[in-house]
């Protein structure tokens, strides 16, 4: 309430003062609230912002957690590649450690062969000159047995029968047995009781003559015993063994103080059935008898 002393001048002023004061409460009053507004509208702005920076950050979250996983995935594979890695450097280490080592094998297995090379041809060359000398050795040797087979000679048996070459000494009997003419067993025996096998006859010697140059044997073949006596040296000692048609001889060529050497020379091996077949025919006509006469003709030989 204004007082009722105040002058009109003071009331006029008064009046404007409060109208002022008034007026500039509704300037403030409007302008805060413009303000106000404003605020509001920052604040609801930020608002926005803040909820799109929320959804950002969830997003960057997820984001961040598959990358997370990618990178662990990475790791994962990243050590995996290195132990792969490791390998591999190990394996072409071990690739060229082999490579090298067997470089080094090749190397030195092919200087041995070149080092062989170099020595068989020294060698072909060696055998060259020993194979020449070797031919000149065997015509030689042809050329002796040429000229020892000269010395070889034939000579009619105890029993009357032209024998084979007969052999004096050792050297003439390998020469006869690499004609294969006959069969051959030599012998060195000595003066005993009981017979000594010689192929596929038995010998005892019974007596001996180193003056005279004699001996005497008993021979057993084909369970028959025979008695050979006072026998020269290299005289052919003949006798018949079944399936033979030639006889069998003993040479000796050597009579010392109860011993004698020499061999025993066998017709080649032939069974019964091609003896057999051999026989003439005029000996298959002749029948029994003439194979009795034939035998008994034998036996008769054989005694002597």
């Amino acid at each position: 309430m204004i007082n009722a002393s105040l002058s009109p001048r003071m009331l006029s002023v008064v009046s404007a003062v409060l109208l002022v004061v008034g007026g500039g409460e509704a300037f403030y009053s409007h302008k805060l609230s413009v303000e106000q507004r404003n605020l509001e509208a920052v604040i609801n702005s930020h608002g926005d912002m803040l909820r799109k920076l929320s959804q950002e950050v969830d997003q960057a979250k997820d984001g961040y957690g598959e990358l997370a996983g990618d990178l662990a995935f990475t790791k994962d594979r990243l050590g995996a590649t290195q132990v792969e890695l490791r390998k591999t450097q190990q394996s072409s280490a071990r690739v060229v450690r082999q490579q090298t080592e067997a470089a080094k094998r090749w190397n030195t297995e092919l200087t041995s062969l070149q080092q062989a090379q170099a020595a068989a041809q020294g060698t072909i060359g060696n055998l060259s000159s020993d194979v020449a000398g070797v031919k000149d050795g065997l015509n030689s040797t042809k050329e002796e047995l040429a000229s020892t087979r000269t010395d070889l000679q034939r000579v009619v048996g105890d029993l009357g029968v032209q024998s084979g070459l007969i052999a004096t000494n050792h050297n003439e009997l390998e020469e006869l047995k690499m004609l294969g003419e006959r069969d051959y067993a030599e012998f060195d025996l000595p003066k005993t009781k009981q017979p000594q096998r010689v192929g596929t006859v038995s010998l005892a010697v019974k007596k001996t003559d180193t003056k005279r140059q004699r001996y005497t044997i008993n021979l057993i073949a084909d369970d028959r015993t025979i008695e050979k006596k006072d026998k020269t040296v290299n005289e052919p000692v003949q006798f018949y063994q079944s399936g033979n048609r030639q006889p069998t001889e003993i040479v000796v060529n050597q009579i010392y103080k109860d011993r004698i050497v020499g061999y025993v020379a066998f017709p080649k091996k032939r069974d019964v059935r091609s003896a057999i077949s051999e026989i003439t025919p005029g000996q298959k006509a002749s029948g029994s008898g003439g194979e009795t006469n034939s035998l008994s003709q034998r036996n008769d030989v054989v005694r002597r």
